[in-house]
């Protein structure tokens, strides 16, 4: 028997048991394979239900893109041929999974398609907001980190592969489920998650309880197997956090079990057996749920404690338990002592002060507490607190200043508005270019009209001709560089580059809204504004309820007007400020807050309210979204690059060289790899339109 088909079938033998956790299979799976990254494969492609077989690919993701499952062959030398998916019942759900987790949706795939031998979709993960889990994982893969994903199918046709021992072709599969996945965990990828404010919980989850001091380290960075204790029967602690995922996963199994059982039961005829089953599943569900929550109040107090680069910062309470005095170490055989100079003894003494002071406890108590009866040590402290001298304190240079510990804790994002762009693009049209230059959104003319009259018996009918007009969309893009040392990139905490990310995503949602609410026309490089060529209605004078109610009537009636009262989709715009102070505009005589109760569900006047700071106050803008055409914008693309050489321009770049040689040089310039630094790129493609005129009417100035 060949070696690849022993270890085939080795492999084969090695699958996870139904009541199995992670850490378990790992430590058997790691015992009898000596392969940590096949074990996590076997792991992560686990048959389920129904003889779903699950694969596993990871490769480079554009934005939101995956390739799902193309024709290389697996662990197993098997191979999915492109060809033979069958997706029809799969797009009728296409829900996207995060590990295989029927509880854990993240979203939903988009434009599933085979392309090049490959099985490519695009996730359309869930909205910004939803939970901070599904945020974390939203950043992670923006920053490349989480970019697996495992098909689940059914096979349906296969062949055997001639040039292996025991390969197979799935020649015919159907797509069942699809997941995003975690993978074995690498160092850099890991430093960078913490670095993105990545929640411990959610670390463990994504790379599979690797995030975590606690948990067994199965390899040392140079390949090697970690050690192992002799006795199998006690197994590592796992995290807290992978307890609650298993605990998570048992609650749902026996609530399926429980449901199944209920399937099955005639009401009208339940035996006592079915009935103790019933209460054994009740029972065991109960339980289960009390574990869960105290798993997740345990979580939830252990919040306190985090790990920033090998410092823990703990939240302590202000009174501290009694501590026994600290006992006399004694020294193996017969190495002498440590000799002591008269600074170590002045250093305890201020030290003993310091933390007496801290902990609001007797200079004594803290002294044996910490160094034992050492009769030299209370001497020193005696002396230097009868002496006439300055007390320890945390800003006195050199005295007590150098021993106070330094840390970087986790960096404070900057509160930047929320965009308008992907709210307002989701009422209306959205499209992507692909592999095409333009787009043509062809649009009828509102004059002549092809509309019908009443015509005589005998009468001729008239004969109209209408009018069509197109609008051409072209790409256009938002770009930035931001450039950094590689001292800075290797030393930081948080790391620099993904606080860098998170910086122009930000700045670049606020930006692009500052030229989405302007006036100004299209040009070859911008799309127009909003406002362009649109005139500012006059606001309604006097403030309070009557302006507010001015300004809604005017605004309203333009767009009903300038829509021919065929508005479908309406929106307003505004800031929140302003939301706020229509919500507390009282109705005159009354004292009541007519557009309170309606403002707190997110409208006005029926319609919805798109809030955020880039709307200027005073201004207040209703459009009708049906209209509006927005073309990428969904997915900015990050490259980042040590060969660059850049013109160091931050408002009018130009070509390193331009003109007729010899050129005139750029100034200043700056090569990327003549100073060791490291160069980020945005590139995000975007444009939009609107449809047809009379769709957006504002004012400025309100006095309300």
């Amino acid at each position: 028997m060949s070696s690849k088909l022993q270890r085939r079938q080795r492999v084969r033998q090695v699958e996870p048991d139904d009541d199995e956790t992670y850490s378990d299979f790992m430590d058997r799976c790691v015992d009898e394979l000596g392969d940590e990254d096949v074990c996590q494969m076997i792991w992560d492609e686990r048959a389920g239900d129904g003889e779903v077989i699950r694969k596993t690919h990871a490769s480079k993701t554009n934005g939101m893109e995956f390739v799902l499952s193309d024709e290389t062959p697996d662990r197993m030398d098997d191979v999915i041929m492109s060809d033979g998916w069958q997706l029809d019942n799969f797009r009728k759900n296409p829900i996207a999974l995060f590990g295989h987790r029927s509880d854990f949706p993240i979203g939903t795939w988009k434009d599933l398609r085979v392309e090049k031998k490959q099985l490519i979709g695009r996730l359309d993960i869930a909205p910004e907001g939803t939970s901070e889990r599904i945020d974390e994982i939203r950043r992670l893969i923006d920053a490349g980190i989480l970019r697996a994903v495992s098909v689940g199918f059914k096979p349906i046709e296969t062949k055997p592969r001639k040039e292996t021992d025991w390969g197979v072709f799935y020649t015919k599969a159907e797509l069942v489920e699809t997941s995003v996945v975690s993978v074995p965990a690498n160092p850099n990828a890991l430093a960078i998650a913490k670095s993105m404010n990545i929640s411990a919980a959610t670390i463990d989850l994504v790379f599979a309880g690797q995030g975590t001091k606690g948990d067994l380290g199965r390899r040392s960075f140079n390949g090697g197997q970690a050690s192992r204790k002799s006795d199998d029967k006690r197994r590592p602690t796992m995290s807290l956090a992978q307890r609650i995922v298993d605990a998570e996963k048992r609650l749902v199994e026996l609530r399926d079990k429980l449901s199944a059982h209920f399937d099955n039961v005639d009401d009208t005829n339940v035996s006592d057996q079915q009935l103790e089953t019933a209460n054994e599943l009740n029972a065991k569900i109960t339980q289960e749920e009390k574990n869960l929550a105290a798993l997740r109040e345990a979580e939830k107090h252990l919040a306190g404690t985090a790990d920033v680069s090998n410092h823990s910062v703990v939240v302590r309470q202000q009174q501290q338990p009694e501590r026994p005095a600290a006992p006399a170490l004694s020294r193996p055989f017969s190495i002498a002592p440590k000799k002591l100079e008269p600074m170590d003894f002045l250093v305890r003494a201020g030290t003993v002060q310091l933390f007496a002071h801290l902990l609001r406890k007797p200079v004594d108590e803290v002294r044996r507490t910490i160094y034992g009866d050492d009769e030299a040590t209370k001497a020193v402290l005696e002396w230097s607190i009868k002496a006439a001298s300055t007390p320890a304190t945390t800003f006195t240079p050199s005295w007590a200043q150098e021993l106070v510990q330094q840390i970087v804790v986790d960096f404070m994002a900057l509160l930047m508005p929320k965009s308008i762009f992907p709210r307002l693009s989701g009422y209306g049209l959205s499209l992507s270019f692909g592999r095409n230059g333009k787009i043509v959104i062809p649009t009828r003319a509102r004059t002549p009209t092809i509309a019908g009259s009443f015509v005589g018996e005998g009468q001729p009918i008239p004969v109209r001709q209408g009018a069509f007009a197109s609008q051409t969309l072209v790409p256009k893009k938002m770009a930035v560089i931001t450039t950094w040392t590689r001292e800075i990139d290797e030393h930081s905490v948080p790391a620099v580059e993904g606080l860098l990310r998170n910086a122009i995503q930000e700045d670049t949602a606020v930006s692009l809204d500052s030229v989405l609410l302007d006036s100004n026309p299209a040009t070859s490089v911008r799309p127009a504004g909003l406002l362009s060529g649109v005139a500012s209605l006059p606001p309604t004078a006097g403030g309070g309820f009557a302006a507010l109610v001015g300004d809604i009537k005017q605004i309203t009636g333009a767009l009903l007007t300038g829509t021919l009262g065929n508005v479908r989709s309406p929106a307003w715009l505004m800031n929140p400020q302003q939301i706020n102070s229509a919500g507390l505009t009282t109705a005159p005589g009354v004292g009541a807050f007519p557009f309170r109760t309606e403002i707190d569900q997110g409208r006005l006047s029926g319609w919805p309210i798109i809030d955020s700071g880039t709307v200027p106050m005073g201004t207040v803008i209703a459009v009708d979204a049906a209209d509006f055409v927005a073309v990428g914008g969904d997915a900015p693309r990050f490259e980042i690059s040590d060969q660059a050489t850049l013109h160091m321009e931050d408002t009018a770049p130009a070509d390193i060289v331009s003109g007729a040689a010899p050129g005139t040089p750029a100034n200043p310039v700056k090569s990327m790899w003549q100073t060791d630094s490291l160069a980020l790129r945005l590139i995000l493609p975007v444009n939009w339109a609107l449809r047809r005129s009379g769709v957006v009417a504002w004012v400025q100035g309100v006095t309300w």
